[in-house]
């Protein structure tokens, strides 16, 4: 077991090992698992100590639950694209809203599906619409990149929220609450990005009923969850049986939902996540760290943004703020300092700003290149957007959550 004076070393060290594991492109899972051990032979070394909490670890029924929640929201997450939802519900989006609009709303709308690199999936819709204007590459591509994470920090089926629910120890829907005004704050300030697309709307009356069928699915999970508190696994079973019988998918269809969903790089990311998180609070490191920062007179609020902004920024995906940076802050939220409610959005606005500002985050780099942009200039055009949010999030912690 570690002592207070021994703690800086080991955790810098790990800090240092993950970090520089995902940037030479080690799957992020295997690099979290890899820390864990490299921390638990630190404290331990190879006694029966560390191969128990390796086995503890493995055969835990969180970790577990994660997987099948995880599993089951990518695997409808492919199925709703893939059965034509997504087609449906632009076209209706275009029915109604004037192109301005359906270049915000588009992306924000498929930014509600969890899927790696998905700002590519309204990069076409965007790029659509502002063709004929002389808007520069950098603006339509900060446009896309922007409202395609809107909700990242709140939506519940993502599965970094659902990670973060299980290592801050709340429901889903409690992180999905309290980061609300993050996804309002990302609205409102979107709009100093300007607009891609005409201000009028077509002659077209607009199909409000189309619409709603294009989004009963995912609008069904989040009400009955937030409305009935019926658990995210069930909620989501009930959707993928309605969705087999109602619309009938393809054999080939259905395999590559499955395959999507048993993606083994998912399910050794939340080992990896929750080993790490384990391995901490069995070697009390994180507990340790927040005593030294007492010592230290650093202010918690500080810490708890600024470390998950750097791993953001640094690998440009959530994910592994999330696995690397929460385990270390979790000690540091919910004391006298720093209520829980008011940690959790720094955390998460730190982190999610991190990634937004990143350079090698994958979003961003394969729009500048399908939209034939610079990624440093789209960057700064997302810096005040980048900047208001971080504070707002700061005026949040100080007040409504204070």
């Amino acid at each position: 077991m570690l002592v207070a004076e021994e703690i800086m070393l080991p955790l810098l060290l790990l800090f240092v090992l993950v970090l520089v594991l995902i940037r030479l492109k080690v799957p992020i899972g295997v690099s979290l698992l890899s820390g864990a051990i490299f921390l638990g032979i630190w404290s331990f070394g190879l006694s029966g100590d560390f191969w128990k909490l390796l086995y503890n670890s493995l055969i835990n029924i969180r970790s577990w639950r994660l997987v099948v929640t995880v599993v089951l929201i990518l695997t409808f997450a492919n199925l709703f694209e893939s059965v034509g939802f997504v087609r449906s519900m632009v076209s209706s989006l275009e029915s109604f809203l004037p192109p301005k609009w359906v270049a915000r709303a588009a992306p924000a709308i498929i930014g509600l599906l969890p899927m790696p690199g998905g700002a590519m999936v309204s990069a076409p819709i965007v790029k659509q619409i502002g063709r004929d204007s002389d808007i520069s590459p950098e603006r339509i591509t900060a446009q896309n990149y922007w409202w395609r994470h809107v909700w990242e920090a709140a939506w519940p089926l993502y599965p970094s929220i659902i990670l973060a629910a299980a290592v801050l120890s709340v429901s889903v829907w409690d992180v999905a609450i309290i980061n609300f005004p993050i996804c309002i704050t990302c609205i409102l300030v979107g709009l100093l990005l300007g607009k891609v697309g005409a201000s009028a709307r077509s002659g077209e009356r607009g199909d409000y009923v189309k619409l709603i069928k294009s989004l009963w699915p995912i609008l069904f999970i989040v009400v009955v969850g937030l409305v009935l508190k019926i658990d995210l696994i069930i909620s989501v079973i009930l959707v993928l049986v309605i969705l087999y019988f109602r619309y009938k998918p393809t054999k080939p269809v259905i395999i590559s939902s499955i395959k999507t969903g048993f993606a083994p790089g998912v399910i050794i990311l939340i080992f990896g996540v929750m080993t790490l998180m384990y391995t901490m609070e069995a070697t009390e490191i994180a507990s340790l760290f927040y005593h030294e920062l007492l010592q230290l007179n650093i202010p918690s609020g500080l810490v708890v943004f600024v470390v998950p902004f750097v791993v953001g920024l640094l690998t440009g995906v959530t994910s592994a703020y999330i696995g690397v940076a929460f385990p270390i802050i979790v000690p540091l939220m919910g004391t006298e300092m720093l209520n829980i409610k008011a940690g959790m959005i720094l955390a998460f606005a730190g982190g999610f700003m991190g990634v937004m500002a990143s350079p090698v985050h994958l979003c961003l780099v394969l729009t500048s290149q399908y939209f034939r942009a610079s990624i440093a200039k789209t960057l700064l055009t997302v810096a005040v957007p980048i900047i208001l949010t971080s504070c707002a999030a700061w005026v949040l912690s100080v007040t409504l959550y204070n």
